[in-house]
């Protein structure tokens, strides 16, 4: 094999790579309704553990019903196109992730071990966890951003007073959920007019 075929080789790998992880940050995009349903879903469990006489069931009762609702709508969206080993590999980071936090809300929220800021630091620190990861596979700076965010909320949590830890997460979900949800469901928007713009 001569230099200029290696050469060429070596540029068909990358703009494959380039193309892959394009497809998985349009996998993201088009999944950043999830984002807004969390997102609004813990504002929901945070309501209702701090307003009412039976905040033990609040976040076990909305994280199931997330979890419902989630699959029910990712089942009516489905899209025929074929996964890649990228949008595969950010599947497996959000899935792992999620399933963490989702056991660990309900066994803290059913068992009654709930101290307010090791919790919810916690939380922010599995989902910079997520975010961080998926920003490395993506090479993705807003979510990097994002995963920042995350942990800048999680070491505050740990050094604020208790009437600053809902703030502080509210804040975080605000911003780096709902806030970051609809900045994917707008790009993914943007993407979708301008490939028909193009087709």
């Amino acid at each position: 094999m001569t230099e200029q075929e290696t050469q060429q080789e070596l540029l068909t790998r990358l703009e494959l790579v380039e193309m892959m992880v394009q497809e998985g940050r349009q996998s993201t995009e088009y999944w950043g309704w999830t984002f807004v349903l969390w997102g609004t879903a813990y504002l929901i469990a945070i309501g209702w553990a701090y307003g009412s006489h039976r905040p033990d069931i609040a976040w076990p009762v909305t994280m199931i019903a997330a979890v419902v609702l989630t699959i029910v709508l990712a089942a009516r969206k489905k899209r025929a196109k074929p996964q890649t080993p990228v949008s595969r590999a950010v599947g497996g980071i959000w899935t792992a992730v999620g399933t963490a936090i989702f056991i660990f809300c309900f066994a803290v929220g059913a068992s009654g071990h709930l101290e307010l800021h090791s919790y919810f630091a916690t939380v922010e620190i599995l989902l910079g966890v997520a975010n961080f990861a998926v920003s490395m596979v993506l090479r993705w700076r807003a979510q990097f951003w994002i995963a920042i965010l995350w942990w800048i909320s999680a070491v505050a949590t740990c050094f604020v007073g208790e009437t600053l830890v809902i703030p502080i997460l509210v804040a975080a979900t605000l911003i780096g959920m709902i806030g970051f949800g609809f900045y994917l469901m707008y790009r993914e928007r943007r993407d979708r007019r301008l490939r028909v713009q193009h087709a």
